[in-house]
């Protein structure tokens, strides 16, 4: 790609990035979200920085919506990469790395957490170079079992708050407890196999981290805040005794 191209790119997100980092945590991580682009001409861009097993990766999609989000998302990734980089380097020369459990990093910025998430209308980013961190996106209007989902994943106390709840407020309480579980686990370096389970929450104006995996130091170690917008919920945490780097996922 030409260098009007990824320019292009930069600008695009930069226009539609929203910073979601909150108040009282800016001095610590970034927090980015952009939504998903219905323009073809964005995601052809996007393409065109991604690398060749990327695009390989494309094609195994069968819904169009789906190629759609993971061009726009890994190019997303990219653009962040260099934001965290603070450089001009072409996106498509910003490669992340993962770990075993799929948490990408820079191999240049060994110091750096990066986390992302996306869903169907909407990608977030977060990175932080003090602490290790986790961020998880939902859409809070899908419906699911709501009460299936909790009593299988999530502790009794949880479970219960779901289980009173109807409608809108039931599907709501269910995701944000979801996306703040997510989150925590990328938090560790972990994915979903680890477990919903091992964190508890409670939720309110501040959400609060009830119970964590006993290995990973007490909940005080654990900083909990939920982002809200329409029918969008995004969980951040921050993990202020975690080692740094090599941990997103």
């Amino acid at each position: 790609m030409d260098q009007n191209d990824d320019d292009k790119i930069r600008d695009m997100f930069a226009a539609e990035a929203r910073d979601w980092t909150p108040a009282s945590s800016q001095a610590e991580v970034c927090v980015l979200y952009v939504p998903v682009s219905q323009a073809s001409q964005t995601t052809k861009l996007c393409a065109a920085v991604l690398s060749a097993s990327e695009l390989e990766r494309t094609d195994r999609f069968v819904s169009e919506d789906d190629k759609t989000l993971f061009l726009q998302r890994r190019a997303f990734r990219r653009y962040c990469g260099a934001l965290a980089l603070g450089q001009d380097r072409p996106l498509s020369q910003i490669e992340f790395m993962e770990t075993k459990n799929g948490g990408p990093y820079l191999s240049e910025l060994p110091n750096v957490w990066f986390s992302f998430s996306s869903c169907t209308s909407g990608m977030i980013a977060a990175w932080s170079s003090t602490h290790a961190i986790g961020v998880d996106l939902e859409v809070t209007t899908q419906f699911v079992e709501a009460n299936d989902l909790a009593q299988e994943h999530f502790s009794v106390t949880e479970a219960k708050i779901v289980a009173e709840l109807d409608g809108a407020k039931k599907l709501r309480t269910l995701y944000q407890f979801w996306g703040l579980k997510e989150a925590a686990l990328k938090s560790i370096g972990e994915g979903l196999p680890f477990g919903l389970d091992k964190f508890e929450f409670q939720l309110g104006s501040n959400p609060s981290v009830i119970r964590v995996p006993q290995e990973y130091g007490g909940s005080v170690q654990f900083e909990a805040h939920l982002i809200e917008e329409h029918d969008l919920s995004a969980a951040l945490i921050i993990r202020r005794n975690g080692d740094d780097g090599d941990g997103g996922v």
